[in-house]
This record gives structure tokens, C-alpha cells and sequence, in this order.
């Protein structure tokens, strides 16, 4: 028998143990003589009970569904944009420590059973529809983000005589946006546990939608600010309910798939908003441009008749069958019980630990909590520090300042980059990690910001025409936000935390967001009329002070488990920050803590 035939004589012997590993003695030929009927009945029904057993039965065989069961309680249940390649890599770590007895590398056979069992888990029909209907609130998040850049001299002529808009008074108006999603992101954890996250979802697009009939007919300063605060409220909530319910319909290997469309349902947002600023951007058509926002969100309220409610909320109101019903819904009817049943055992033990959710003076005292709560923080106003608003929201005025001959195009094209570069931003965080996409995205923010101010300066004082060069450099700016700056301090908040301390996180640094960005658009006017052509010197200044602070003290966290991101920041030293750390790794096995409950 050559080498060829052995391998393939020795791999049939495997199979045929591995499928019936009792069966396959070399006793079993003379077990059966002499046998009578009813032993030979109970002999072949103790076989098949045998060859049923799980694989965990064969001692040589680890149970690949252990470490299967870690991602699925280690993953946030938030679709956050990148997280797809944070979960394949985090498939690895897990099953390296869980199998230290069994063959690793890149080819390892549990690797690709783990692989295996997380990508089989896809797109249903149903789960579409849901998203669809889901992702209108984002599509409308940025478009009253990015609506009144455009028209921004059209709105301010019409309302002059209700009475003059000056500068500080448009900036609050523009800003207080912000004011009204703190408000909105504040309220809407409560509620999302109290009411549930399907009726949370239609009330919200309800309110939206009058909220935005009410900004379309506003007469005045006042009652433009205060529809703008109401939809600020929704949108607000929205920030917080579509990633969060996202997260919890989509299984564990599409919630970074989910993330990425939920950003970019924003993006196309902010665009389409620009796009339409033009044809409407005149008197009375911008009041048709402020009201078009409320197709998106009764189409929302329409489709909410899809929608159903998440799994996770019923586990977390005790109605296991139910949440196994519309997770077989949502998942197909090829995926199988013992898969259902992990899952829902995850959000069971997940929302166990939830209960035990902290203070933020909590995560403010304890030392081990300390660093990953400011560097969330840092990350957030560095984020919204960086001016990437002051381009959404007055881009257009801003060129117009400038002197260059076609804002409107400006702010378009700057809209079309951010698009793009959200798309492509999907392909450097499966390739690239967290820290170092922060680090390009932060140096490449503070050399766009240069050439910018470059291009602004030096065009009127050697007298040539360089309005192409601010253009490049405001491009490039939006580009390399979307590259790093943009979804990745999401991510890594996420990341950093258990999930006893990863909602009173998120939702600090959700409010320093809200408020950093209310900053921005208050302030901006005022800092380019003083400023002039070094308006983003500033800025420059910021996401560099940024890139240094992102190579020195981030962490990476991408396809890291809690306790190697914990050995990374604290330098290996033993203890945990994270409150439920119930499995921790030891010797390459797992063990359990006894103070887990």
C-alpha cells in the first residue's frame, strides 16, 4: 500500500471511530455470538445512544462548543461598525486557550468547526425586512445632522423679519440638535427596558415624524430651535436603540455587517440631504427640504408591522419560548436547537450580569476601571474635537467665506468622500487594527488640516487660485476620519468593558459625545470669524495631540479577549476590572470563579 493509500486507509478509520466510537473495539465480532435476542436489541440501542452522545463523550476530542459559548457572552450585543473582524479573530483567541492540548494554527480542525458554526449564521428574509425598516432612523439621524448646511442663507433671509438671525443665534439653532440627542440618549435606556425595543422603535419614529412636520412649518427663530430640539430628542434615542437592537436580532458573526450598514444608512444620510440642499435650497422649497425627513420616518412606522421584538429583551423578561421562537424566525429554519438554546442561554447570563450594572463614580473610583473609562472619554471629545461636525453642519458657508466659486459643490463632494470612505473603511479594519487605523487617521487629519490652512493662506497673499487645494485638503480631512477616527472609538469602548460595566460606559461617553459636538457647532462661527484662513490650526492641533495619545496609551482590542486587553493596559498584572469575569484562562484550560453569581 503506498503513502497516499495509508493516509487515506487511517483518515477512514477516524471517521468511522469518531461517528461510533463504541462500535469500533476490535471485541465486537465476538461480542455477539451467543447473544440472545433481547441483549442484542439493548446491545444495538446502546450503540446508536453512544453514537448520539455529544462529542465531548470522545475523550480525545475538546468540545468546540465551550469556546463557542465565550464568544457569544463576550461579544457586545451592539452592531458596531468593524466588529465582524473583531469576532473571527476572537474565535481564534478562544479556541487557542480552550484547546491547549490539541493541535493549533491557522488550519487547526476547531478552529474551523468554531468558523464554521459562527459564518453559517446569515441573512434571512425576515431579518432583512427588520434591518430595512430599522435603518430608516439612521438614514434620518444624518440627514437633519447635515440639512440646514446647505440652505443655511436661504433659511436666514426668509426668517429675517421673525427677527434677524445673527450668527450665535443660527449657531443654536444648528447646535442645539445636540442638546436634544443628549437629551434623547439619556431618557432612552429606561425606556427601551421598560416598553421593549419594538414599541420603543414605533413610538419614536411617531414623534419623529411630527417633530419633523413641525420644523417644516416653523415662523420663526424660536420655534425653528425648538423643533430642532425635538428632533434632536428622537434622533437622540435612535443613536442609542437602532445598534442596540441591531445587535441583539443578528447573530454574533453579522453584528459588525449590521454596525457597518447602520453607518452607513448616516453617511447616505448626511449626502442625500446635501444633494437635495440645491434643487431646494430656495423659498418656500426649504421648508419642503426640512420636512422630506418625515417619509423616512413614516416608511419606519409603516414597515414596523415586521418588525418583532428582541430576543434578548424577552429573555431578559423571563419569556425564554418566546424569544426562542422569533430567534428560529429570524435565524431559518436550517439552524439547529443546540445553537438557539446557546444563545439563549448567552443573553440570559449576559442580562444576569447586567443587573448588577455600576455607577459611573464606580467606574470613576476604581482604579482598574479608571484608565479604560478615560480613555473611552478621550477618544469620544477627541472624536467630535477634531471639527469633523463644523464640516457637516457649515461647510457650506465655510466655502462660501473662502472664496471658492462653487460651495455647493464642496459640500457635496465632501458628503460623496464620506460615503466612500465608509465603505472602504470596512476593508481596513478587517485588515488593520484599532490602534493603528487611530494612529493614520489622526496623523492623516492633522496633515489634511495643514494643507487646508496652507491653501487658505498662502492663496491670497502670492495671489493664485488654490480653492482646488482647500477642496483636496477638506476631502482628505473627511477621509481619514472615516478611516479611524470616526466608528473606531465606538468600537473600543465597547471592547474595553464587561458587560457589567459596558452600558453605564457607553452611555457616559455617549453624553461627552453630545455635548463635544454641541460645542463644535456652538462655537465654530465664532472661531472661523476670528480665526479666518487658520481656522483648523486648531483642529490640527487636536488630532495631533490625538495620534500621540492613540500610540502611546490605547490599547489594541481587536480580536482580544477582556483579560489580554486588560494585560495590555495594566501590564500583565493580575486582577480584573471587569466585574464579570466569571471564566478566566489558566494553563490553557478554563476554570470558573466561584464568586461569578
Amino acid at each position: 500500500m503506498d503513502h497516499a493509500k495509508k493516509i487515506q486507509h487511517v483518515a477512514a478509520n477516524r471517521r468511522r471511530h469518531l461517528q461510533n466510537p463504541v462500535a469500533s473495539g476490535p471485541q465486537k465480532s465476538g461480542m455477539r455470538k451467543n447473544m440472545s435476542f433481547a441483549n442484542a436489541q439493548e446491545y444495538k440501542r446502546g450503540k446508536l445512544n453512544a453514537a448520539r452522545k455529544p462529542i465531548r463523550q470522545v475523550q480525545s476530542m475538546p468540545d468546540f462548543r465551550d469556546p463557542l459559548r465565550d464568544i457569544l457572552r463576550s461579544v457586545p450585543f451592539y452592531a458596531i461598525h468593524g466588529m465582524g473582524s473583531h469576532v473571527r479573530k476572537l474565535s481564534k483567541t478562544f479556541s487557542r486557550h480552550s484547546f491547549s492540548g490539541t493541535q493549533r494554527g491557522k488550519d487547526s480542525l476547531f478552529d474551523s468547526q468554531i468558523s464554521d458554526a459562527i459564518q453559517k449564521q446569515g441573512y434571512t428574509t425576515r431579518l432583512i425586512l427588520v434591518v430595512f425598516s430599522v435603518l430608516m432612523g439612521a438614514i434620518n439621524f444624518g440627514y437633519n445632522t447635515s440639512v440646514l448646511n446647505t440652505p443655511e442663507a436661504i433659511i436666514r433671509q426668509s426668517l429675517t423679519s421673525r427677527p434677524w438671525v445673527d450668527d450665535f443665534s443660527w449657531a443654536i439653532i444648528v447646535s442645539i440638535f445636540c442638546i436634544g440627542g443628549l437629551l434623547g440618549s439619556t431618557i432612552a435606556p429606561p425606556l427601551l427596558d421598560t416598553m421593549g425595543r419594538k414599541t420603543f422603535l414605533l413610538y419614536n419614529g411617531i414623534f419623529l415624524t411630527l417633530a419633523l412636520l413641525f420644523q417644516a412649518v416653523s415662523m420663526g427663530v424660536m420655534w425653528l430651535a425648538v423643533a430642532r430640539l425635538l428632533i434632536g430628542v428622537s434622533c437622540g434615542g435612535s443613536t442609542v436603540a437602532v445598534p442596540l437592537y441591531l445587535g441583539e436580532i443578528a447573530p454574533v458573526n453579522l453584528r459588525g455587517s449590521l454596525g457597518t450598514l447602520n453607518q452607513f444608512a448616516m453617511v447616505v444620510g448626511i449626502l442625500l440631504a446635501q444633494i437635495l440642499g440645491r434643487p431646494l435650497g430656495n423659498d418656500p422649497g426649504w421648508r419642503i427640504l426640512l420636512g422630506i425627513g418625515a417619509i423616512f420616518s413614516t416608511l419606519q412606522v409603516l414597515l414596523s408591522v415586521f418588525i418583532v421584538e428582541s430576543p434578548r429583551w424577552l429573555v431578559m423578561q423571563g419569556k425564554h419560548g418566546k424569544a426562542r421562537e422569533l430567534l428560529k424566525i429570524l435565524r431559518g429554519e436550517a439552524e439547529t436547537s443546540e445553537l438557539l438554546n446557546m444563545e439563549i442561554q448567552s443573553m440570559l447570563e449576559v442580562s444576569n450580569m447586567e443587573r448588577r450594572e455600576i455607577s459611573v463614580g464606580t467606574l470613576v473610583r476604581n482604579p482598574r476601571l479608571r484608565l479604560p473609562f478615560m480613555i473611552g472619554i478621550a477618544l469620544m471629545v477627541f472624536q467630535q474635537f477634531s471639527g469633523i461636525n463644523a464640516v457637516f453642519y457649515y461647510s457650506t458657508g465655510f466655502f462660501t467665506r473662502a472664496g471658492f466659486s462653487d460651495p455647493y459643490l464642496g459640500t457635496v463632494l465632501a458628503g460623496t468622500v464620506n460615503v466612500v470612505a465608509t465603505w472602504f473603511a470596512v476593508e481596513l479594519m478587517d485588515r488593520a487594527g484599532r490602534k493603528a487605523l487611530l494612529v493614520l487617521s489622526s496623523v492623516g487629519m492633522t496633515v489634511s488640516s495643514c494643507v487646508l490652512t496652507f491653501a487658505m493662506v498662502a492663496g491670497p497673499m502670492l495671489q493664485i487660485e488654490l480653492g482646488y487645494l482647500e477642496i483636496f485638503g477638506v476631502l482628505l480631512y473627511v477621509a481619514f476620519f472615516e478611516f479611524g477616527l470616526g466608528p473606531i472609538p465606538w468600537a473600543i469602548t465597547a471592547e474595553l468593558f464587561g458587560a457589567v460595566e459596558r452600558a453605564t460606559a457607553m452611555g457616559a461617553c455617549s453624553c461627552i459625545n453630545w455635548v463635544a459636538s454641541f460645542l463644535v457647532g456652538l462655537l465654530f462661527p465664532a472661531v472661523n470669524t476670528a480665526l479666518g484662513s487658520y481656522t483648523f490650526l486648531p483642529f490640527a492641533l487636536i488630532t495631533l495631540v490625538a495620534s500621540f495619545f492613540s500610540y502611546y496609551i490605547v490599547p489594541e482590542t481587536k480580536g482580544k479577549s477582556h483579560k489580554e486587553i486588560e494585560a495590555e493596559m495594566f501590564g500583565g498584572r493580575e486582577g480584573s476590572s471587569s466585574l464579570d469575569s466569571g471564566y478566566s484562562i489558566v494553563g490553557g484550560s478554563r476554570s470558573k470563579n466561584n464568586n461569578r453569581w
